[in-house]
């Protein structure tokens, strides 16, 4: 909850990126009240001697970041704050376990704890297989066996105030499709799905879909590459196989016209997860040698600590994602970011989200600053920013509240000293981060964080 209740403040001069608008503006003013966003003005606004006032001449205003796929279960609350010290003011978390994620939203959305607003879909729901058996990753997960089963599960999940449901890898496409029938649009239904082909779920009405990589996978792939419903993302062999499939994809082919088509027509959102591939575009020596390797929480650092006796000791042994070697993939990456451009160019909805926490690198926060980096290379920087705003908010069925800068919503919001639309990279001159009009200072964050001193830096 804010501390600012009932305060007023005037910024001035600013350079406004609404989060919707083509261009930005100049000459902006904006009033804040308590939580929200009062007054937008091209130029003065007239205000009482009782206004704090702030001149942002030669500065640039972006509405708070919001990362649309994460897994707070996976990492320390201590970290919460990494995400607003990146400029992320919203994330939604896609899986984990009821009681933990519902605490993780009282106590962030109250302000109990200090972090992003949060929204929750509780946890993965698997259908009759598991795909983890790992006691570090059952903690999201959770299991739909049957179509009978779909009433209870998801009523439960509903009734607990869920701002949505995760529909995931094993859940076959008659147990997908009853999810999707019995939650009638109540809350948004995305997937990361496997078992289910995406165009089967797109049909059946699904809001979105998780990870370019797999989700639209077997719908793209060519046929003799396609993975089948005995696969297992816990097999090494898994991704390397996809990726040799979507290297090997002809983006121009029917199918992946057809693909296309359905999530334009259905406005299905599009949750890229591009950062998986970070690597392959940093190299493994670029990885290595980025200063956010200090930031991965501990809770990630002791599972990925596990893997060393698999790996060997070895230098990247804090950010081996553990099921490709780090730096590999940079053609599939490639094709994941045409795919994107192919789907935005057409008139769909494409979102940013990171997989943080399930991932330990990049860390918290600033994993969606890499995700931004590479949408902008898809879709360019404006639509970058606006996957991760005003179309991000859209998704969550949020945008009378965020996503963008405008009045009646909160006062979620970034100052830059420089020009993201030059660069989104100059995300990275945030100067003050605001959540519901209260001043966070993005470095006093970061000193605040756990950090570990990995090798080579």
């Amino acid at each position: 909850m804010s501390n600012n209740a009932g305060a007023k403040t005037l910024f001035s001069n600013a350079r406004l990126i609404d989060g919707i608008a083509d261009q930005p503006s100049s000459g902006i003013s904006m009033l804040i009240e308590g939580e929200r966003i009062s007054q937008i003005s091209q130029g003065n606004i007239d205000v009482g001697d009782d206004v704090t006032k702030v001149d942002l001449s030669g500065k640039t205003l972006v509405p708070g970041l919001i990362d649309t796929h994460i897994h707070t279960v996976m990492m320390d609350s201590e970290c919460f704050p990494l995400f607003l010290a990146a400029g992320v003011t919203t994330a939604r978390d896609v899986g984990g376990r009821l009681d933990l994620v519902l605490q993780n939203r009282e106590d962030l959305n109250t302000g109990k704890k200090l972090g992003p607003r949060l929204f929750v879909c509780g946890p993965l729901l698997d259908g009759p297989g598991a795909s983890f058996e790992s006691p570090s990753f059952t903690i999201m997960l959770d299991r739909v066996q049957s179509v009978e089963s779909v009433p209870g599960k998801i009523g439960d999940l509903l009734s607990a105030g869920v701002d949505g449901i995760k529909c995931y890898f094993t859940m076959t496409p008659e147990i997908v499709r009853s999810v999707i029938e019995f939650v009638d649009k109540r809350v948004p239904v995305t997937g990361h799905l496997g078992y289910c082909s995406s165009m089967d779920a797109i049909e059946a009405g699904i809001d979105g879909l998780e990870h370019v990589w797999i989700s639209p996978y077997n719908d793209i792939c060519a046929l003799n590459m396609r993975f089948g419903n005995d696969a297992s993302m816990m097999d090494p062999s898994f991704w390397s196989t996809t990726m040799a499939g979507w290297e090997e994809a002809d983006l121009d082919s029917e199918r992946a016209h057809k693909w296309i088509d359905a999530m334009v027509e259905k406005q299905v959102h599009m949750g890229t997860t591009l950062d998986l591939l970070w690597t392959a575009k940093a190299g493994l020596e670029g990885a290595l040698k980025d200063p956010d390797r200090k930031l991965i929480p501990p809770a990630a650092l002791a599972r990925q600590a596990k893997m060393k006796k698999h790996l060997g000791d070895r230098p990247d042994w804090d950010i081996h994602p553990g099921f490709f070697e780090t730096g590999a993939g940079s053609l599939a990456l490639e094709k994941h970011q045409q795919v994107t451009r192919m789907l935005h160019e057409a008139g769909g909805r494409v979102v940013g989200g990171t997989d943080c926490g399930a991932l330990a690198y990049p860390p918290p926060g600033f994993a969606l600053l890499r995700e931004i980096e590479l949408l902008a290379e898809a879709i360019g920087n404006m639509d970058a920013i606006r996957a991760v705003t005003s179309v991000a908010a859209n998704y969550l069925r949020a945008d009378k509240d965020i996503g963008a800068i405008a009045p009646g919503r909160y006062a979620d919001f970034l100052v830059l000293t420089g020009d993201p639309l030059k660069s989104v990279t100059e995300l990275r001159t945030l100067e003050t981060t605001y959540r519901g009009g209260t001043a966070y200072d993005p470095q006093a964050l970061i000193a605040a964080a756990p950090q570990h001193q990995p090798d080579g830096l």
